[in-house]
């Protein structure tokens, strides 16, 4: 067995593309985090990394696609925020546990997503980051202006990064 035999065969043949690839996405990671409060908004700032990590290792897939990446959060965004008014404080359906709540608004964001085909599984973080932290409209626009920022450099790179997964 060869000792190199957990590494993938693409990475054996072009590492300094893996390597560039993977620093472009941290060096945009970088950039976007410095502009959000990062232990307010710790489930908003998750679904971004899975984003960014989508972007930049299957840039050429469909689901790196803007109409995915956008649509899915501005979806998962929807779903979360109906759940957050619907079950908060006085809300339509009062409901203690902060697992279901959780559990409907990412059923709401799927459902939303899947039947509008804007399927971007990351943006499922969204609406769970909405319902279960202190969320504003400044940090939702926050991250569609960042998903957005994301597609844009997608589309700028796109002809220099290869699908690394």
């Amino acid at each position: 067995m060869s000792r190199h035999s957990h590494l993938d065969e693409e990475f054996r043949r072009q590492p300094v593309r893996y390597i560039i690839q993977s620093a472009m996405a941290g060096i945009v990671t970088m950039v976007l985090l410095s502009f959000l409060d990062l232990l307010t908004h710790t489930g908003l700032v998750a679904a971004l990394g899975a984003t960014t990590f989508l972007i930049f290792t299957m840039p050429h897939k469909v689901s790196a696609r803007p109409r995915y990446v956008i649509g899915g959060y501005v979806m998962g965004g929807l779903g979360g925020i109906l759940t957050s008014y619907a079950f908060a404080s006085g809300g339509l359906l009062p409901l203690d546990s902060v697992f279901a709540i959780g559990a409907i608004a990412v059923g709401s964001a799927t459902l939303l997503m899947v039947t509008t085909n804007t399927e971007h599984p990351p943006a499922a973080g969204m609406a769970l980051g909405l319902v279960l932290q202190p969320w504003d409209y400044k940090a939702v626009l926050y991250v569609l202006g960042c998903v957005c920022f994301l597609c844009l450099a997608r589309h700028a790179l796109k002809r220099v990064m290869i699908d690394l997964v």
